[in-house]
């Protein structure tokens, strides 16, 4: 029989184990290199963190503020943020727990818009390029999963189209013919890629559920549409000191409507620019703003105007009023345009905050003078 060496342990077929030093010999070893050898455990944990790499440049920069991947499984938190206000390529190494797809979406002027998804994967490298001239038609996309993302670019790109073309309502059998002809592209592309049946099912499944929506809103933008040049100033609300106003008092007025509510975070976003517009035409008296409030809380809206200090013509509407009903108030704010007579020029109207609004405003009233 062999003798064990002191300070060791049988290695046997089933059992595993690693040579135990005994505390005699532990004392021999500098403290230093016990530290060392704590801190290059702790670089090699470090370096298996999933790390994946996109660099993204952009042609034609002109207005785009920045690119935004979000994690919609973290509660829509940010893995990774492009700015281009000072150059037209960035980069950026994300950290990634798993291989799927992250919304990517585009600030341009303040303006966010959902240009699709991302698939990434965890050591994954990709390369994006866009042009800002047609930036969901332009975007391509090399290195991992190359195939699939340039797939539902082109899904996403004709969802955009589709959604574009459909702005101001479109007959419903022309809607149903573009739809389908649409879904036969984006199948036609994912054989030409080959491209996995799982992810197949996924962009067709998504297709035909953004086609049911969009459905809906064809159907609303074309009640929108049947709205111009009816008469639209047949409503009576309640202001601040709750004293009864009709909007037939403003006739003989041009009429900007701004609908809102307290909880309505783009609605406070836009109200220094719709006092910038109050100011720009104080000279004028055709002209006539009002902000109407949807609050369901009477109380709440007028709490609000007190504790802001807003000022100007502010009047009470409720959430389900025959002017919410009548005007298919939906997401706010909502802008409306009538014109001397109370007939609706506009239902939903261009925002303060862009800068074509007063220019609008301005050329429909002169039409009027040359009349």
């Amino acid at each position: 029989m062999v003798a064990e060496k002191k300070g060791s342990v049988r290695i046997g077929s089933k059992d595993k184990a690693i040579e135990d030093f005994s505390t005699r010999n532990m004392k021999k070893i500098p403290l230093f290199l016990i530290l060392l050898s704590f801190l290059v455990c702790g670089c090699q944990k470090e370096s298996r963190e999933p790390f994946a790499v996109i660099d993204i440049t952009i042609t034609n920069h002109r207005f785009l503020d920045s690119l935004i991947i979000y994690d919609k499984e973290r509660s829509w938190s940010i893995i990774s943020t492009f700015r281009f206000n000072q150059a037209n390529k960035q980069i950026d190494t994300l950290v990634v727990d798993k291989t799927k797809r992250y919304p990517f979406y585009s600030f341009t002027q303040g303006v966010q818009k959902d240009i699709g998804e991302i698939m990434i994967a965890p050591k994954g490298k990709i390369s994006i390029s866009i042009d800002e001239k047609a930036p969901m038609e332009s975007i391509f996309y090399k290195g991992r999963f190359e195939r699939s993302n340039n797939f539902l670019a082109y899904s996403n790109y004709y969802q955009n189209q589709l959604a574009e073309t459909v702005r101001d309502g479109i007959d419903q059998k022309n809607l149903e013919n573009l739809i389908q002809d649409r879904s036969s592209q984006i199948k036609k592309k994912g054989k030409s890629l080959n491209i996995a049946d799982s992810l197949l099912a996924y962009v067709n499944e998504d297709f035909n559920r953004f086609s049911e929506t969009l459905q809906k809103k064809n159907e609303k933008y074309l009640y929108k549409r049947s709205l111009v040049n009816k008469i639209g100033n047949q409503f009576s609300f309640k202001d601040r000191n709750k004293a009864n106003v009709s909007l037939e008092k403003y006739r003989g007025k041009y009429l900007y409507i701004d609908v809102w509510a307290t909880w309505c975070k783009p609605c406070i976003v836009e109200y220094p620019y719709l006092k910038e517009l109050e100011k720009q035409f104080s000279a004028n008296s055709d002209l006539q703003i009002i902000s109407v409030s949807t609050d369901k809380d009477f109380q709440k809206w007028q709490d609000h105007l007190e504790k802001k200090s807003i000022d100007g013509v502010q009047l009470y509407s409720g959430p389900e009023s025959d002017f919410v009903t009548f005007y298919d108030i939906g997401a706010l704010p909502r802008f409306i345009f009538l014109d001397q007579t109370g007939r609706i020029i506009t239902p939903d109207e261009l925002r303060p905050s862009d800068a074509n609004l007063a220019k609008k405003i301005n050329a429909v009233m002169n039409d009027s003078l040359k009349e």
